[in-house]
């Protein structure tokens, strides 16, 4: 395939195009890989979410090779609290992917319009997203980026999970990810995940405590001026204790989510189905049923709050996005790459600085042994030997 030179301004808007089996109502928002439409399938007569694959990703073979395996992995996971991957595909050129249409808000609006979780409503989250972690597990599929703006809310209160596997597409790309993933993300990753080792199931459970103590608290676990100062802290720093934060929330599900974070992956839930059990209990215990019918988050498309995200006013708000107004997806572009080349020259800083340390160390410590030897061994000589005779003759 050839490649084609990355995107240096907006995409252009395919909006009434075909591809496939799907016509592309509006554009909805962008990413660091892909521009999401909400979309009609023809065949079924129903609305789906189209997300089609930026410029800067079809400059990489291997990310549209790795994207389209994932995609299939992912849309193996048949759950209910994931969204649904229907189709992965190229129209003309142009890749995509088409997946369940979700129209509620994401974990991170509903935190930002309606301010921080209950314990029944954190509850329920934990207790759905760790369901489906646990279908993730039982298929070896590891999310990599559980955190609030990949959690949907259905009206009925579901929680779905999104981009199931395709963070990995973004983590081993060093340009996407400085583009797709610099911001935002570090704010929930696992100490691992941030040293660049190899993660499993623990790091998504990780992510999971991390998401649930920001709902909670109502800010992250941790927080620094850089994405590498937040992945440092998540390593080094102790946690502020939920209940410095919220007092009066039930120290029983503090606990919990305190143990997702713990730093070494030994000491948290080591499977999903571990950590479900523990929620099972313990929602027995507080007098709470966040599996039952009425699940907490639910909420009535015909509030101020569910008119928002009703069909046609995504629809207009999507087509106005792109009609006018500035080019946020260009300023956030050039604001996560100027963000990611400034965390890249702090690695490499502080990679040097403890290179130079250590060898200096070692150096010291080598010239200061071999002095200490050397006194040493003339000391012991000294001794041996006795004083020197004089060089005078006897008269």
């Amino acid at each position: 395939m050839q490649h084609q030179p990355a995107a240096t301004s907006r995409e252009p808007d395919l909006s009434g195009r075909t591809l496939g089996g799907y016509r592309l109502l509006t554009c909805l928002g962008s990413g660091g890989m892909a521009d999401v439409y909400v979309a009609e399938q023809a065949s079924l007569q129903r609305r789906v979410a189209v997300k089609v694959l930026r410029t800067a990703t079809l400059a990489h073979a291997e990310a549209i090779d790795r994207f389209a395996q994932e995609a299939r992995a992912a849309a193996a996971l048949v759950h209910g609290n994931i969204v649904q991957i229907h189709e992965v595909g190229c129209s003309d050129g142009v890749h995509f992917l088409a997946e369940e249409f979700v129209a509620g808000p994401t974990l991170r609006v509903w935190l930002k319009e309606r301010g921080p979780l209950g314990p029944a409503a954190v509850l329920s989250v934990l207790m759905q997203v760790a369901s489906a972690l646990d279908r993730a597990a039982t298929a070896g599929v590891v999310h990599r980026d559980i955190k609030p703006e990949n959690l949907l809310v259905t009206p009925r209160g579901e929680v779905k999970v999104a981009d199931f596997g395709l963070a990995r597409v973004l983590h081993d790309n060093l340009e996407l990810t400085q583009t797709g993933m610099a911001l935002g993300t570090p704010l929930y990753m696992s100490p691992e995940q941030s040293r660049g080792g190899s993660v499993d199931i623990r790091s998504d459970l990780y992510s999971l405590g991390a998401t649930a103590y920001h709902l909670v608290a109502g800010q992250p676990p941790y927080r620094g001026t850089t994405g590498v100062a937040v992945a440092l802290a998540h390593a080094k720093e102790p946690l502020t204790p939920l209940l410095t934060l919220q007092p009066d929330f039930p120290a029983a599900v503090a606990d919990v989510i305190e143990r997702l974070l713990a730093k070494e992956p030994e000491d948290r839930f080591q499977t999903p189905a571990d950590l479900l059990e523990e929620l099972d209990q313990l929602a027995a215990s507080q007098g709470m049923s966040p599996r039952a019918t009425g699940l907490p988050l639910a909420w009535s498309a015909d509030s101020e709050f569910g008119k928002s995200y009703s069909f046609e006013r995504l629809v207009t708000a999507g087509g106005s996005q792109r009609r006018g107004g500035p080019p946020t997806v260009a300023v956030a572009e050039a604001t996560a790459r100027l963000k990611g080349a400034l965390d890249r020259e702090e690695i490499d800083r502080m990679v040097a600085r403890r290179v130079w340390a250590v060898t200096a160390a070692l150096a010291a410590f080598g010239f200061g042994m071999g002095f200490l030897l050397g006194r040493a061994r003339g000391f012991r000589s000294r001794v041996v030997r006795g004083p020197r005779p004089s060089d005078g003759s006897a008269s």
